[in-house]
This record gives structure tokens, sequence and C-alpha cells, in this order.
């Protein structure tokens, strides 16, 4: 049963707002409450949105160009009486499917190896509508810092670890996967830079969901961060 988003609290992020209120239009046509063509005007003298969504939005949409821009609407009549009608678009409902509460993700790395994997992955969580994927860098300044990365282990659902040439070498990598296996986190690892399973692998990883960058390219880098995404819970396009 699909958890109902009308009872959340509207997010403060923009880019959140827009995911949210797609999720919520797509819910309410899924559960009969209007159609899939929309009018933003309608918005405000509809009385269904009033009563489902006005309490949780106060009247602060996103704007259509907005939905339009992130292919959560298409345009399909513009009237010069009515104004332009547009289509919940397949890229809504597949929301509904999605993960309502974001899972906490750690994502584990190598500086050396993997910096530039790690914000790639780190942005695209927060694309797909994961707010707060944590890696090191989030660290503020007098945290005590193996107990802080203990505790955001402690707290992940998944632990993402990114490994290249030289990533199982380091000893904080390491402890970092130690607590992962400790705390029972969903671990996935992300192959890449030509590293591959060999005997000196730590036997938790060889029996834990592993991808794979299989070229060392712009699609093989999308395939397997859309792998990651789906691994997830979160649909790709």
């Amino acid at each position: 049963m699909i958890e109902n988003p009308h009872k959340r609290p509207a997010p403060n992020d923009a880019l959140d707002r827009v995911h949210e209120f797609a999720r919520d239009l797509a819910y309410g046509a899924a559960q009969g409450l209007w159609a899939t063509q929309l009018q933003w005007r309608e918005f405000y003298r509809n009385s269904e949105f009033f009563r489902h969504l006005n309490e949780k939005w106060d009247m602060e949409v996103p704007s259509e160009y907005l939905m339009l821009s992130m292919g959560y609407i298409t345009l399909l009549e513009t009237n010069s009486v009515i104004g332009t009608t547009y289509l919940l678009a397949d890229k809504a409902f597949d929301l509904l499917e999605q993960p309502t509460t974001p899972p906490n993700v750690f994502i584990s790395y190598r500086r050396a190896d993997s910096s530039a994997l790690a914000l790639l992955v780190e942005a695209r969580l927060k694309l797909a509508g994961n707010p707060n994927p944590f890696i090191d860098k989030n660290i503020m300044a007098g945290d005590d810092w193996s107990e802080h990365l203990k505790e955001r282990v402690r707290e992940a659902r998944y632990f993402v670890l990114l490994i290249g040439q030289t990533t199982l070498d380091s000893p904080e990598v390491l402890r970092e996967l130690r607590w992962a296996e400790e705390f029972d986190c969903t671990i996935i690892s992300i192959w890449h830079a030509g590293r591959k399973v060999d005997e000196s692998t730590p036997t938790v990883l060889k029996s834990k969901h592993a991808i794979f960058v299989t070229t060392e390219s712009a699609l093989g880098y999308e395939t397997a961060i859309n792998q990651l995404l789906n691994s997830l819970g979160y649909a790709t396009y």
C-alpha cells in the first residue's frame, strides 16, 4: 500500500519541493481526486486541491515551468480562453514507487581514488530526492572525526563503498566497512578505474551486492550510478 504523501509536511528546499509536489499530484490523480490533465490556475480554486493540499502547501506551489523542466508534466494544449493545459507525466507517477522517506546513505571512499565519483553519487542521490547522503566532506570543524563517522555509519541504512585501485589499502575505509558490517547496513560496492575482486578482497564484499564500471567512460559511470539508484529504490530514466 502506497503511503499517503499528502500527510507529510512540505519541504523547504526548492528542489525537494518540486519532487514532493509532483508526488502529491500523482497520488491525488491515482486516487481519483483530480484528473491527470492540469491547469495551474485551478490549484487556487479547485475544491479538491484545497481540501487535500492547501493546508500543506499554503498556495505556495512550485511553478509549472519548474515542473515542466523537471519532466513531471508535459504541455498538452495552449488556449487563449482557458490558458495552458498540462498532462502529468509518467515520471511523476514513478515517484509513487520510490521511497517516501529517503533512506540514510553513507558514501565511503578514498579521496585519492574516488573523490569525483563520490561527488557525482552525492549529486545524483540529491537529484533523485534523497536530500542528505553523507560523505565525509560534511564533517564540521571541531567534530570528533572518528566518532562522528561511526555515528553516521550507525544511522545509515545503505553503506555505499566506492572502490578504486588503492581504496582497500586504506585503514580508514576498512574501518568504516567493519562498522557497516557491525551495524548491519546494506553494503553496496561500486568498483571502478579497473579495480576487480581478487584474493585480497575482504570476504564481506565478496558476498554483497557489487556494481562494476565496465568501461572508463561517461556511459560506464552513468550505467553504474543508475544501477545504484535502482538498488536504493529510485527509478531512473
